[in-house]
């Protein structure tokens, strides 16, 4: 059962050749962040994301993976691979339906792992050269098991999600997503918020903030994971 979840996502749907195309359909993003201390105490930080994209007529396929690593003094304190996929078609220039996966192995969740399909509408609440805020909901089903216990959860869940983007000067733009999978379980919430500074076309410096939570969790673990990030994000 864990295993099919991952390869959904990868397949959620067809990929088809444009025709007559000027533009190419792909679009992609990198993203690497390294932070490390010594002195009195060590710490290091790793986080990596690849974002690919593909859009044809009204259909958009996207896929992302992230890892992310950290130690303190010479000890691992967070250990962290997400793996996403959606297929977003547009009925109108402003409404669109959409289907998610998201697979998460968080070694110091409490969870061995979580994964979630789902399916809703979205609407283009503001489409412009210098803001875009989306507004995201749908329903779906969700599958956890417990990293202790082995127990699993398998709950219908209810989506709610939010994108807002900002360009606040040519070289800056703010950026926040919010993401909220409500189930009788347990309910998860991740935000981010980030500010992305030009270098040049392609590379950009890129300010992180991104919080993760989980309402119920086993005993001895903590409901929320926070992570500040400083990196770079190439673009092509």
């Amino acid at each position: 059962m864990k295993k099919w979840l991952p390869l959904a996502l990868l397949t959620i749907g067809p990929l088809v050749a444009a025709e007559g195309a000027t533009e190419s359909p792909w679009s992609g993003e990198g993203d690497l962040a390294f932070s490390k201390s010594s002195g009195n105490s060590r710490n290091a930080t790793l986080r990596a994301k690849l974002l690919l994209s593909y859009s044809v007529h009204r259909w958009t396929y996207s896929g992302q993976i992230e890892a992310v690593n950290a130690s303190e003094d010479d000890t691992r304190s967070a250990e962290a691979y997400t793996l996403r996929g959606k297929t977003a078609y547009d009925i109108t220039d402003r409404y669109y339906t959409f289907g998610n996966g998201r697979y998460e192995d968080n070694r110091f969740s409490g969870y061995e792992y979580q994964a979630a399909l789902t399916m809703g509408v979205g609407v283009h609440v503001i489409a412009t050269d210098k803001a875009l805020f989306d507004l995201e909901g749908g329903a779906g089903y969700r599958r956890s098991e417990e990293q202790n216990t082995g127990e699993t959860f398998n709950e219908a869940i209810l989506l709610l999600a939010g994108k807002y983007h900002r360009e606040l000067t040519e070289t800056t733009r703010f950026e926040s997503n919010l993401n909220a999978e409500a189930g009788d379980d347990n309910t998860y919430v991740e935000g981010l918020m980030g500010i992305r500074v030009k270098i040049n076309s392609r590379l950009a410096l890129k300010v992180a903030y991104t919080v993760k939570h989980n309402t119920d969790v086993p005993v001895g673990t903590k409901n929320t994971d926070t992570l500040s990030s400083v990196g770079l994000t190439y673009s092509f």
